[in-house]
């Protein structure tokens, strides 16, 4: 629908209303705060009905755009777009992430999700996981509850400090920030992040950190949204082709 289209059927609305005595042209007018003659212009085709007219009147009969369109058409045009958007599905790793869960690197292949960008098939080393609540991280994680993790090596032996990873710590897999040390690694929480003292100490050398460090987060979501348009099911913690 274009706006020319949007705008006739606005314009037809409101004569209708007008010619089923809903409505009158002088009290329209009144509400919307223009003039009658305007409105009596405008409805007749003499005036355009400008942006600024256009949105008051929806306002005042508390229509939106969507409104005027015809419910057939606004249920294709959500078709055309989650076709476009299909997409391959990750695997779920067998086991969640988060305090009290042990790192189990099984997949599921059962229990798939679809990944938040256009891909023909499943990058090898990307995986979906499911997120048990922590308290410590709840700023990064707001209300999601599934996360997409890049397992490759390289992910986990090159870390940043604006990366989120899933840490084995004391026979949990947890998300964590990691600092290097001159001889050691802290794991960072959100909630201790300005704290240093009460960083974790890992103390275990370079080379070793792969073995310790098991994915970056790449993306978190909800599973519940898994059928919203890409962009609303969840939000990218970083870019994979920057890095």
């Amino acid at each position: 629908m274009t706006y020319r289209d949007a705008q006739a059927k606005l314009l037809a609305y409101v004569q209708d209303r007008i010619h089923n005595g809903e409505l009158t042209e002088r009290g329209l007018a009144r509400q919307i705060g223009i003039s009658q003659p305007h409105v009596h212009n405008v409805l007749k085709g003499v005036r355009n009905l400008s942006p600024e007219i256009f949105d008051s009147i929806l306002e005042h009969f508390q229509m939106s755009l969507l409104d005027l369109a015809p419910a057939e058409d606004v249920e294709a045009s959500l078709r055309r777009r989650r076709t476009m958007e299909r997409t391959a599905e990750a695997a779920f790793l067998v086991g969640p992430i988060g305090p009290g869960a042990r790192w189990q690197p099984g997949i599921d292949r059962r229990r798939r999700f679809p990944l938040p960008f256009a891909a023909l098939r499943p990058p090898p080393e990307l995986v979906m996981a499911h997120l048990a609540p922590d308290p410590d991280m709840r700023a990064t994680l707001g209300r999601a509850d599934i996360a997409l993790l890049d397992i490759s090596e390289r992910q986990r032996r090159e870390i940043v400090p604006e990366g989120v990873y899933v840490v084995s710590h004391q026979e949990q897999a947890l998300l964590r920030y990691v600092r290097p040390g001159s001889s050691r690694y802290y794991l960072v929480t959100d909630s201790n992040a300005d704290q240093p003292l009460e960083w974790e100490q890992l103390v275990i050398s370079a080379a070793d950190l792969a073995d310790t460090v098991k994915a970056r987060v790449r993306w978190i979501g909800r599973e519940r949204d898994r059928n919203l348009l890409m962009r609303q099911r969840g939000r990218f913690l970083y870019d994979a082709i920057s890095r």
